[in-house]
């Protein structure tokens, strides 16, 4: 099975009493499927299913399954999108497009405003987590980058209105605009 890569797939697993010499009686297994296409999500998880009752089936057991959610995807709104990269890009930032698997508000947002999204560098990549950080100066350009996105989407800034707003800032040893 290949999995594109704007599909996530997270699963854990619990299993009873949980002996290491023992076969378990019960196991309790969740898993999260999430995807930027519903058609896809769905299909995957439908193949997980059936894979599971063949199992069962295989295996003389009993196994049950519920759906605890299946929201759709929320992709962000062009315009918002594109407000966000401009404002970068005017700011003189280094920027990338990336696909967010998380369940953010922008989730729900999106099914009453335009929604775009602004991802602030972690140090080591690590966010989520008790040991996550971000410098004041990248949370500064966070904050300038959504302000100037703002204005954009308000119309009261267009195009390169922060030419000559662009910084230097040093990124480990190297100096980047």
């Amino acid at each position: 099975l290949t999995l594109p890569l704007s599909l996530s797939l997270q699963w854990s697993k619990k299993v009873y009493p949980g002996a290491v010499n023992s076969v378990p009686r019960e196991s309790h297994v969740e898993v999260d499927v999430r995807d930027i296409e519903e058609k896809r999500r769905d299909h995957v998880l439908d193949m997980i299913i059936k894979s599971a009752e063949q199992i069962a089936d295989k295996r003389q057991c009993e196994m049950k399954y519920r759906i605890v959610n299946k929201d759709p995807p929320a992709p962000c709104a062009d315009d918002v999108v594109a407000a966000v990269q401009d404002a970068a890009d005017d700011l003189g930032f280094k920027s990338m497009r990336m696909v967010s698997r998380a369940y953010h508000d922008a989730l729900f947002m999106a099914q009453i405003a335009p929604t775009g999204m602004i991802f602030v560098p972690c140090k080591g990549g690590v966010s989520h987590r008790p040991d996550e950080f971000s410098s004041k100066r990248d949370m500064e350009n966070g904050v300038r980058t959504l302000a100037l996105a703002m204005a954009k989407l308000a119309g009261v800034v267009e195009g390169e209105a922060a030419e000559g707003n662009k910084q230097e800032r040093v990124v480990e040893g190297k100096s980047e605009l």
